[in-house]
């Protein structure tokens, strides 16, 4: 998505970045604050003047680096987020970016370092984007706590989308039954105290909506969670990730989107476990087997439908 605005690669490339500019998003149905993220945006214009070599330089050395490639955010591909410095989070406006060569670039270096690619297809994405990653055989994103917020019904992944529980943005699944990042948002003024009953009925909602497809209790969080994985895993998702800290119930995100370092310490905080204690923790080991197990059967079943 970008780089440290007092970074290297600003400061060696002025004339690609936008300066008095930070990146963001707007306030949406996941985030009502709206989000900025601090860096400077490239310039579109200059990125095509140098033939884009600077955007597919930094694609190139990740994906020779890694075999799943997950691009943070993939409607910048059309259009980005700019706020200026010193306006609010819902001031910034939009400027458009040449998505036909950026997904040539993405694709192509994909292809180059045989990564496959995942896009970060959430919050505000403009139809261009669900049009495109299928044209381009990128996977999409489906996170059970949005799924679960949909009034009709919860929809299982498709093979079209990387299936997860949450993200880095949202909460981890213990905190999100009980809404711990209900408590914060307030605490960081990100949510009016007057819209939390409001906030605490649709969560409760959608937690409920949840359980009920999965034949799961909400105030069991170890087996909602056991159930979930298995359900994931059994879906024609290609890719099923559970977010780390889950597989111990952690319950306080370690990032709260709209809220800048100096408030609150988002990326700072140590995991309660070692690395060596989750290794060799039986409860990490219970919710792993599980969704592996499923993993098995759903392959096993993809198997005989081709055969």
């Amino acid at each position: 998505m970008g780089v440290h605005p007092d970074g290297f690669d600003t400061w060696s490339r002025q004339a690609l970045f936008a300066g008095g500019m930070s990146v963001g998003a707007p306030p949406d149905g996941g985030f009502p604050s709206g989000q900025d993220w601090g860096f400077s945006p490239v310039l579109p214009t200059a990125s095509r003047q140098e033939g884009h070599r600077y955007i597919a330089a930094s694609i190139a050395h990740q994906a020779s680096l890694a075999g799943v490639l997950r691009v943070d955010h993939i409607m910048a591909w059309t259009r980005l987020y700019w706020i200026p410095h010193g306006m609010g989070l819902h001031q910034g406006t939009y400027v458009s970016y040449p998505a036909d060569e950026l997904f040539a670039v993405l694709t192509l270096e994909s292809h180059r370092h045989k990564s496959e690619v995942v896009g970060e297809n959430l919050g505000t994405v403009p139809k261009e984007i669900f049009e495109a990653l299928p044209r381009h055989r990128i996977w999409g994103m489906y996170l059970a706590q949005f799924a679960a917020s949909d009034p009709a019904g919860v929809e299982a992944p498709t093979a079209k989308d990387v299936a997860l529980v949450g993200t880095h943005d949202t909460p981890p699944f213990q905190g999100w039954l009980t809404g711990t990042d209900i408590e914060d948002r307030v605490r960081y003024g990100l949510l009016a105290p007057e819209a939390v009953p409001a906030t605490v009925t649709e969560r409760a909602e959608a937690t409920a909506r949840l359980a009920r497809a999965l034949e799961a209790k909400v105030g069991d969080p170890k087996h909602f969670l056991v159930q979930l994985l298995e359900w994931l895993g059994r879906s024609d998702s290609p890719l099923v990730a559970p977010w780390f800290e889950d597989l111990w119930l952690e319950d306080r995100g370690v990032n709260l989107p709209g809220t800048p370092s100096h408030q609150r310490p988002n990326w700072q905080r140590p995991m309660t476990k070692l690395l060596d204690e989750i290794f060799t923790d039986p409860e990490v080991e219970v919710f792993l087997s599980c969704l592996h197990r499923a993993r098995a059967a759903a392959r096993r079943g993809a198997a005989r439908s081709t055969s």
